[in-house]
């Protein structure tokens, strides 16, 4: 992980975000209509007496008339005057009013048919172009982005007409005598009228405490005006950047309304996923919002695949699913990107959320000091700051960002608990921490669980302190309650006299799988499906958190219960199409065709042509070894979401394979083949582009090259990845794994055992190791690092087959079918173990076992050859040449490519007296391959059955020319003796 450092600036000293300015008028109770005022000198007026509260306010050039203590831009400022702090001044009301110009009123809003067009991407602000990130990150003077606000600013003026209507004029105050009767209102109506206005406008969401669903757009609706989304947008982005759950809940309905109305705003779609993001930890998470969050990432993309926006959207994508590995690739991928957009501070503040996640403070905070640099206003960034330095040790400067937080919104719950956290256990300063605890936690407002825990800790503390011991022990156990996990809690609850055990609760199901998700993105998976099951348990309709259990536990190599907690994910959540194809997924791993077709089946009934699902049936295919129906189900996956990554990687995947398979023998499969190479590089090229950081697309595009441009080509690429990502081991992997497809095993040992030094645990690695040791002749060591495989992973059978084999090869054939038969026990399904039983039965001379082994592989996988031509090598050995001959022909049907076939069909013809069909075989052979030596030698024999004595010779000495080392030389010499020529 590279450190990279920032040049440090006071956060209160940056330039703030750019804003649209927003003009209001006001109307007095007597039904005169002021203005046109700014937000600011409205603002300056309540500050100095001159509004109530009372007044009616509307925003230009259109907005509708509401009490201005229903703003949210003016509540505070009417707060603190209704507690005293503002003084009323009568004489600069006066002043004021005999400034003021009285204007018309706006007229009443209009049906929305404004046919106004929507603004593009290209209508947006040029900006500069981006330095690359590590040079964009060392320097921090002049961003180079445009900020959300500062883009939609640069769009043309709405509707004309209405800005006639307004007389714009510099206007300062009110009439006399308002004043003065406004000051009379009791202040209990007042402080009842602004509770009332707030509520109305933010308390959108569940009031007790409960899960909301995220908001999907709806069909588009009529298109809004250039100046309708100026101000829908600007309510979002004011709404955004107060950073609390309600303001995010305000927003997302606002951005909602704008994508509806301009369903081509890419920006603004971004937005709504940034929004999604943040009210993710409150949602229920269920397959419902799953769906909304793919829905919106997949329509975005459909816009512009390569876009930032789209990227930022897929990483939110990513990082709801727990898929943190990807999202960091994406994050990064876009960061490095060439082209600079609106939305770079957010992708800045997600790369540190994710080395914050992992614990990695120090990488963490320059990103989040970036992040707060370019989007000052935002305090997301500025408060996730405050608590990575506090992690740090770094409490002043925490303290200081946090209160810097509260003095632009004082209603931050997350800032002023955790101030009060950093207070006690920075400073040990009780009171002061006290008064921010006790003021944030009874404050209305959803925090992370971890945190508002945290601060019921410290609370707790402080009341022992204090010697109120029954206030410690309540507050203790609601900070126990919040977290279980967390040991100190749990002393404090038990030395304070209270019990430990924590009853189930189906609010908390959502803080459970947020612990879970801390777990798994530190790799303690372990931990992470103990959360996940706690929270299936109390919640037990919760899909989501069944299936976070299960993809925990195949980690853990679990992989039947992993199978059983996707069946409880289904069946809380029947339309959980995630579910569905991740239980195929891993069902098709473990070789269970059927299981898997049929689950995706299932899925395909529910959501129909959905890309997810299709893809899915694209995987079984190239599991089965299909190739043409993989590329069937991946290009209508790609036709029905043409921005899953997943879906070219397997396109080239499958072209590659496709294109190795076809023998060249005509035009027509020449030109097959050579379409199949250009589509597996067009298709690798594809997925490269969508994320350059994707391991598998990089390693795909790679293994292309090699095989069609040559494998030093794909050598040097890998080279390449390999320092620029030194931080995997998946590269070196690739390259030790290509050169081990060349025949390169010493070189393809060497980089395995670095793997394995690294990385111990790394199965891959301990498999491709023993495989080139095998090859190299030192069988030993191979066998040790299949069985090192083994124990990693006792649920899979792979390294236990790759030791039967060995044991096969070294002639140890009562060994081999001893580890065959344990992989059948672990996996019933695995293939080829009665293949390979039946071959050490052959080899060891049981005939009658290995005959039997070849039945039971044709029950289990009756589309394979080997089995067939295994029967067929024991027919042969039996002499019963009619039956070999039958096998083989099967055989030739289901692999028709290789020459051997023929030739071992010919010579069971041959026996068998059909001597025609024998040349038929060979005709057969030396048409896919007119080089292979034993076409000659079979040939020889069926000449010289014939009495074609000159015939037999000249094969058999073609025979010996092709084959000058062969090991019957000296027997086919004494033939061409024998026959005189």
């Amino acid at each position: 992980m590279r450190v990279v450092t920032f040049v440090k600036k006071p956060l209160y000293n940056q330039v703030s975000m750019s804003r649209i300015q927003v003009t209001w008028v006001v109307k007095t109770r007597k039904g005169q209509v002021k203005g046109p005022y700014s937000t600011e000198a409205i603002l300056k007026m309540i500050g100095e007496g001159v509004f109530s509260g009372q007044e009616m306010i509307s925003k230009l050039p259109d907005g509708q008339w509401t009490l201005i203590s229903k703003e949210p831009a003016f509540y505070d400022k009417l707060l603190e005057a209704l507690e005293g702090v503002v003084d009323v001044d009568p004489k600069k009301a006066q002043k004021m009013e005999a400034e003021t110009v009285i204007v018309q009123a706006p007229k009443a809003p209009r049906n929305n048919t404004n046919t106004g067009s929507t603004p593009s991407p290209e209508s947006f602000a040029n900006v500069q172009p981006q330095k690359p990130l590590l040079q964009q990150i060392d320097v921090l003077d002049t961003p180079a982005y445009v900020p959300p606000a500062q883009k939609i600013a640069s769009v043309s003026s709405g509707d004309s007409k209405s800005d006639s209507v307004i007389e714009l004029s510099n206007i300062k105050n009110m009439e006399k005598g308002e004043i003065a009767k406004s000051l009379k209102l009791p202040a209990l109506i007042l402080a009842v009228v602004i509770v009332l206005g707030v509520w109305l406008l933010w308390d959108t969401g569940p009031a007790d405490g409960s899960k909301i669903h995220l908001l999907a757009p709806g069909k588009s609706t009529a298109t809004l005006s250039d100046q309708q989304i100026k101000e829908k947008l600007n309510e979002a982005l004011f709404a955004m950047e107060q950073d609390t759950f309600e303001s995010y809940v305000a927003a997302q309905n606002k951005l909602v309304s704008i994508v509806e109305g301009a369903p081509m705003n890419i920006e603004v779609r971004a937005l709504l996923c940034v929004v999604y993001f943040e009210l993710w930890p409150h949602a229920v998470q269920d397959a419902q919002d799953i769906k909304t969050i793919a829905g919106v990432t997949q329509a975005t993309r459909a816009l512009n695949v390569i876009s930032p926006f789209g990227q930022v959207c897929e990483a939110v994508k990513l990082m709801t699913a727990g898929r943190y590995k990807e999202a960091k690739g994406t994050i990064e991928a876009t960061l490095e990107g060439s082209e600079p957009f609106s939305l770079l501070p957010v992708l800045y503040d997600f790369k540190a959320e994710l080395l914050a996640g992992e614990k990695d403070y120090v990488n963490a905070v320059p990103y989040y000091e970036k992040a707060a640099q370019l989007w000052e206003k935002w305090l997301h960034p500025q408060v996730s700051l405050a608590e990575a330095l506090y992690h740090q040790g770094d409490f002043t400067t925490a303290a200081g960002i946090l209160r810097n937080v509260l003095t632009k919104n004082p209603k931050h719950k997350e800032a002023k608990v955790f101030a009060g956290i950093v207070e006690y256990n920075g400073f040990k300063k009780s009171d002061t921490a006290y008064a921010f605890l006790n003021s944030g936690l009874e404050s209305k407002g959803r925090i992370p669980s971890l945190i508002e825990a945290e601060g019921y800790g410290a609370l707790a503390e402080i009341f022992v302190l204090r010697g109120e011991k029954k206030k410690a022990l309540e507050v203790a156990q609601k900070a126990f309650g919040l977290n279980p996990n967390n040991g100190e809690l749990r002393q404090l609850v038990i030395r304070l006299g209270g019990t430990d055990k924590v009853k189930g609760d189906k609010g908390r199901n959502n803080e459970l799988l947020y612990l879970g998700d801390q777990y798994v993105r530190q790799g303690d998976f372990l931990a992470a499906q103990a959360e996940f099951k706690a929270a299936f348990e109390a919640d037990p309709k919760n899909g989501t958190a069944a299936m976070k259990a299960a993809k925990a536990l195949w980690q853990l190599n679990q992989s039947f219960e992993a199978i059983e907690w996707l069946n409880k994910a289904i069946k809380a959540e029947p339309k959980l199409v995630s579910a569905y194809v991740l239980q195929a997924d891993y069902m098709s791993q473990r070789f269970d065709f059927i299981g898997a077709l049929q689950i995706l089946t299932n899925a395909m009934r529910i959501a129909p042509n959905n890309y997810e699902v299709l893809r899915g049936l694209a995987q079984l295919e190239f599991r089965k070894n299909n190739m043409p129906g993989t590329v069937n189900y991946a290009l209508r996956a790609a036709k029905a979401y043409d921005g899953d990554i997943d879906t070219y990687i397997l396109l080239a995947k499958a072209n590659g394979l496709l294109a190795r398979s076809i023998m060249p023998i005509n035009k027509k499969e020449i030109e097959r083949k050579d379409n199949a190479s250009k589509d597996a590089i067009r298709y690798a090229t594809k997925a490269v582009e969508i994320d350059a950081t994707n391991p598998d697309a990089q390693i795909t595009y790679a293994k292309m090259l090699a095989q069609t441009n040559g494998v030093d080509s794909g050598i040097t690429y890998l080279s390449e990845l390999i320092k620029r990502f030194s931080y995997t081991l998946d590269y070196r992997i690739a390259l030790a794994e290509v050169y081990k497809s060349e025949d390169r095993y010493s070189q393809a040992k060497d980089i395995y055992e670095k793997v394995t030094e690294a990385d111990p645990r790394n199965k891959k690695a301990w498999l491709g190791l023993g495989e080139s040791e095998k090859a190299l002749g030192l069988n030993d060591k191979a066998l040790k690092a299949f069985l090192s495989a083994a124990v990693l992973d006792p649920t899979d059978g792979e390294a236990l087959f790759q030791a039967g084999k060995l044991y096969l090869e070294t002639s140890r054939f009562e060994e081999a079918i001893q580890q065959f038969k344990r992989v059948q026990r672990l996996n019933a399904n695995y293939p080829r173990t009665h293949y390979y039983i039946g071959k050490a039965a052959f080899a060891s001379g049981d005939f009658a076992t290995a005959l039997e082994a070849s039945k039971s592989e044709k029950k289990l996988n009756p589309n394979v050859a080997d089995s067939y031509i295994l029967a067929a090598e024991v027919f042969t050995a039996r002499r019963q040449y009619a039956e070999c001959a039958a096998e083989y022909s099967t055989a030739m049907k289901l692999r028709p490519q290789g020459a051997d076939i023929y030739v071992k069909s010919a010579q069971c013809y041959r026996q068998s007296g059909s001597l025609d069909v024998a040349e038929d075989m060979l005709a057969l052979a030396s048409a896919r391959e007119s080089g292979y030596a034993e076409i000659y030698r079979e040939q020889g024999a069926i000449y010289e059955m014939k009495g074609d004595t000159r015939s037999a010779a000249q094969a058999y000495n073609k025979y010996l020319g092709l084959s000058p080392n062969a090991l019957d030389r000296a027997e086919i010499e004494a033939k061409i003796m024998r026959l005189g020529n």
